[in-house]
């Protein structure tokens, strides 16, 4: 199985290409691209390096939200495209999942991805580390547990939902910092937090594997707060 794996939900435009679990070519910009002229001309040049060409592609794993407006509009418009023109299925990823995979290989706690959503509110989830992935392409929607809903909230609800040891990381980070270190349940990180294609790549395959497709017509991105932005 083919998989293309796009990731427009930060400044980050990620992508990559993989068969089955194997990753056959990845690619991420420094945040200083602009995703609706870079997108296209990434894929085309994914494609070219590994020897495929787009109709060769099984599925589409698109990291659906949430995260950045205007991103998220050109990854789902660019997927709904590819669709219509060839039929290839979609597979929506939600965005916080594929960020809190890149975390299970540290020690077994819980791990909550911490994403600025403007309006000083944050996007908010908790994981429970089940099982660790034996690579980031081999990643299971079944070795994290997501015990709590997809949050929109301040950093006050997001903080007393935390119990137990828990590692927060995110762009949040860098702007709540102080308010997590007052909790002696939290530690913190701020590196490597990016969502990456690679790991969306693999919750692709296992979502198609298990026929988890999203109906293109009705395709949206994921923004929690879609009552602040006026999408027609």
């Amino acid at each position: 199985m083919k998989i293309l794996a796009i990731d427009t939900s930060t400044k980050y435009l990620s992508a990559a290409i993989a068969e089955n679990e194997d990753i056959l070519a990845s690619f991420r910009d420094d945040g200083n691209l602009r995703h609706s002229v870079s997108l296209i001309p990434t894929i085309d040049g994914l494609l070219k390096e590994c020897s495929r060409k787009l109709k060769d592609i099984d599925v589409i794993a698109l990291s659906i939200g949430p995260g950045s407006f205007t991103g998220l509009r050109i990854g789902v418009a660019a997927c709904k495209a590819i669709n219509l023109a060839l039929g290839i299925p979609i597979a929506a990823v939600p965005t916080l999942d594929v960020i809190a995979y890149n975390f299970t290989d540290k020690k077994e706690r819980v791990l909550c991805p911490l994403i600025d959503a403007k309006k000083s509110k944050v996007y908010a989830s908790l994981y429970n580390v089940v099982s660790r992935p034996q690579s980031a392409a081999s990643a299971d929607c079944g070795r994290l547990n997501r015990i709590r809903g997809y949050m929109l909230a301040d950093i006050g609800e997001v903080l007393d939902g935390i119990d137990r040891p828990t590692l927060v990381f995110g762009d949040g980070v860098g702007l709540y910092g102080d308010s997590l270190k007052k909790n002696p349940l939290v530690s913190i990180s701020m590196e490597n937090w990016h969502p990456r294609a690679e790991v969306l790549a693999g919750l692709g395959f296992q979502a198609a594997k298990k026929r988890q497709f999203a109906n293109p017509d009705k395709l949206v991105p994921m923004y929690l707060h879609s009552q602040y932005c006026q999408v027609k």
